[in-house]
């Protein structure tokens, strides 16, 4: 399936953004009461995932390569993952994505539905990070 006119096109600033609204509501959580700072956490993982995704989405959609579209309608960052490798399109992942696909997938729907669910914030921190450089190395080819 040929790119149509009604897929979405994914660019650099949406991926931006999820990166800053995760370092407001991290930066917020902290300073935050315990029952607020947990529903803020949420909010981080959730836009840290969306970030990787998009970084991931964004290499195969520009990859050259015909892609199924459909396929890619997930949040599972191992399933798209293992669908560039089936396309044998090449992609810059961070070691620490690579290891953490199922956790930081998690975060997709856990931070925003699951409350109970609680991510502590030196995982969050360390996510942060390698997501924000992550986008920085990528950010000119964008």
């Amino acid at each position: 399936m040929s790119r149509s006119n009604n897929i979405p096109e994914l660019n650099k600033l949406q991926i931006k953004a999820d990166i800053v609204v995760a370092e407001n509501a991290l930066t917020e959580a902290k300073s935050s009461k315990p029952k607020l700072a947990k529903y803020l956490k949420g909010q981080v993982g959730y836009h840290l995932q969306q970030a990787a995704e998009k970084l991931i989405k964004i290499q195969i959609y520009r990859s050259g390569e015909e892609i199924d579209y459909s396929r890619l309608y997930k949040h599972d960052l191992q399933y798209i993952i293992d669908y560039a490798n089936s396309k044998d399109i090449n992609l810059i992942i961070p070691d620490y994505v690579l290891k953490n696909t199922m956790v930081i997938s998690s975060w997709e729907a856990e931070g925003r539905y699951d409350v109970h669910i609680v991510v502590k914030y030196p995982q969050l921190e360390k996510a942060f990070l390698v997501i924000s450089e992550w986008y920085k190395q990528l950010e000119k080819n964008l």
